[in-house]
Formats: C-alpha cells, structure tokens, sequence
C-alpha cells in the first residue's frame, strides 16, 4: 500500500481538536498506512531515510507505514502558532495515533501531554539511531512501552575510530610534519626524535565495558596485548569471559595502562569520575584517548598534562570551551595540515577528531536493516532486539 493522506483512525474521535481541521495542512506531507491492527508511523528526515533505508522504495516505505518528513514538520513548527497548546508535532501524533513509531536523529521528543494519555496507542518506538533520552522519557518505558535502538550494529566503526587514535598517538602522528623533507633521512633517528612507539605487547585499559569495548577487545587481541577493564557494576564474570583482566578500582586501572581507553558512559556516578588525580597516575608518556563521553573526564586536566608532555591524548569528544582554556585562542592544529599551517612551537601531543568515531554512512545500511527485522519481530508478537530496559536508560546520555 502506498502512502496515503492522513484520515482519522476508527477510534480517533478525541476531545482534542477536529481531525478535519487538522489533516488539511498535513495532508501533503504525510501518509498513513495500517498494518494488520498496527499503526506504524516512520517519523524521519529525507536524509534519515536514504541513509538507513537506501534500498526501500516509496511503495516498499509504503508497505510498512506511514512517513512523514521531520525537515518539514520542523518548518511548519516554526511557522505555525500553536493552536490550543498543541504542537504540531503533539497534533499530528494525536491524529496518527500511531502504534509503532520509527524515529531516528531528528525525530523531536515525544510530548509528554500524549505519552500521559490514558489511551496512549503507542506500543513500540524502534528507534534507528543510539541515545533515546532525546527522544522518549523515563515514563514511557516504565507505561510498558517497548523501545529499542541499533544495538552493536555500529560499534565496530567506533572501535575502528578508537583503534585509528591509539596507533596515531603511539607513532606521535601530531609531531610528523615538522620532520617531512624531500631528501630521505635516517629512518631510526627519526623515530629516537618522535618517541614512536608500537602497540604490541603494551598494557592497555578500557575504562568501561559497553558494546564498544567488547569490539575493541576482538581487534586488539592481534596485538598482543595485556588487557584490563573496570567499569562499575560490571561483573567479573562478564571480563573474563571476554578475556579480560577485572580489576578493582578507576586508580589502578589507570596504574597500569601504558593506553587508555575511555569508552564509559555518562551517568551521575560516572560524571567527572576522571579527575586529575586519576589522569595523573597514567604512566608517565601514556596514550589516552576519549571516544566516549566527554563529561565523563576532567578535560581541561586531560589537555593540560598534554601540553605539559606528561601525556598523549586523541579525543573524539571535547568541550571547545576545555580546549581554549588550555590553549587560548589558538585552537589544537589540525595534525594533518600541510607543512606551513601549523602553529609556532613545538608541536602538541595532541589530536582531536570532530566526533566522527561512528557510525560512517556505510554502516547505517545495517542498522537500518536491523529495525526492519525488529519491526518483523514485534508484527510476529517476539521481543525485538535491543530493547531499552530502565536500567540500561538511566546508563545512557
């Protein structure tokens, strides 16, 4: 079935406002499609959906639901009074009255004046992308609403991205291009001048024990390394069955890693839990590299003891407020400018990433793929995969 105008649901006669007043201006942009007794409703931008779903026709979408384009509902929320306290957004989820929601980045939040509704539709939000906080409340999930979101699906590129800064750091990529010259130089006294150095056989640590660290687990193994993790409430059992050593504490993990990986999510507990004093027991020379939350660290400490030499550190999350605090006005030099853009002095052990870690477009295919069948799943009456549970939703940021 193809998209269609919006028409009132059987059971859509509702005390808040008339569903004919309100289609006409929607009707252009947004279809309806019932599936079974399911109302499914894809709330994406244009983007959004050629990334996850470059395969899926307009007839194949239509199919599976309903779509409206969250470019233009973002415009006409812009452009439009709201009408009796009602958001368009708030409007339009009254008239769907959707059953399944499928939501990705720019889906706005659920409003909680419909989420509260005591004849609340809503059955399942499959959500495409990672963090559902923007998206839904603690509330919608403990109603029973079912809410899952790409699982590992895109782990493997942010494990590549991590893997990508150590080695980077390791061969002190930031200090290169003071020593590029035409006529070839001696190669070992390069390297004595750099302090490069190799992965193999180092002491590595991952702060946190999520989807990502798992991945880095698997392709650090090659290197081999010796490889320990804490995070808390993880229990021994699960490090071990990875092959990794548990240890006690936040200090002693940073005790005896040569690199550190910080991959731990953003909660009360964790928030600033890398303090000074914890950056300050890494070895003197280690590597540490962010590729999770940045709130998580102490960041004008972490660039600090950068500057200082105490550390080298490749952050794929940083406060620009952080940076400028420690280097002024002049920003971090792009490590892979040409020779001549590069700042006066002595170069900086120091690369930052423009959060680019995951997902590359390349991967959103998967994770597309991967909604598709959980949706197959909940029509089928299964759980699907990844579901959210309240304690993985107070764990998230």
């Amino acid at each position: 079935m193809s998209a269609t105008k919006l028409n009132p649901a059987p059971s859509s006669t509702s005390p808040h406002g008339s569903s004919a007043d309100f289609a006409a201006p929607w009707a252009p942009i947004v279809g309806q499609c019932a599936r079974g007794a399911d109302r499914v409703l894809f709330a994406l931008s244009r983007q959004e959906r050629d990334l996850f779903f470059p395969r899926l026709s307009d007839a194949d979408l239509g199919n599976l639901g309903g779509w409206v384009d969250t470019t233009n509902l973002r415009a006409l929320a812009a452009a439009s009074p709201v009408e009796g306290g009602a958001s368009p957004w708030l409007r339009l989820l009254r008239h769907v009255r959707p059953t399944v929601l499928v939501s990705a980045w720019t889906t706005p939040m659920l409003p909680e004046e419909w989420t509260r509704e005591h004849d609340l539709p809503l059955r399942y939000v499959c959500h495409l992308t990672g963090s559902v906080r923007g998206l839904v409340r603690r509330g919608v999930i403990e109603r029973g609403v079912m809410v899952s979101n790409w699982g590992s699906t895109i782990s493997h590129t942010i494990a590549e991205h991590a893997m990508m800064l150590v080695l980077n750091m390791l061969r002190n990529v930031p200090a290169w291009f003071p020593h590029y010259s035409p006529v070839p130089g001696n190669v070992s006294g390069k390297g004595q001048v750099l302090g490069t150095r190799s992965l193999r056989g180092r002491r590595v640590g991952l702060h946190g024990f999520g989807a990502i660290a798992r991945e880095l687990v698997a392709m650090l193994r090659p290197f081999q390394v010796d490889l320990a993790a804490w995070s808390p409430g993880v229990p021994r059992a699960l490090y071990e069955e990875f092959g990794v050593t548990p240890l006690d504490s936040l200090e002693e993990l940073f005790e005896r890693s040569d690199v550190l990986i910080e991959c731990e999510g953003l909660t009360p507990t964790t928030a600033g839990s890398v303090t000074e004093a914890v950056l300050r027991r890494l070895p003197e020379g280690a590597v540490f590299v962010n590729i999770g939350r940045a709130a998580v660290t102490d960041e004008t400490a972490v660039l600090r003891l950068a500057a200082e030499g105490r550390i080298r550190a490749a952050l794929d999350v940083y406060n620009d407020a952080a940076v400028a605090e420690v280097f002024g006005d002049t920003a971090v030099p792009d490590p892979l400018a040409p020779p001549g853009t590069r700042l006066t002095g002595p170069p900086l052990p120091v690369m930052l990433s423009p959060h680019l870690a995951g997902p590359t477009p390349d991967a959103c295919p998967r994770s597309g793929d991967f909604a598709l069948d959980n949706l197959e799943r909940y029509f089928r009456g299964d759980k699907p995969g990844a579901l959210i549970s309240l304690e993985v939703y107070d764990r998230s940021t």
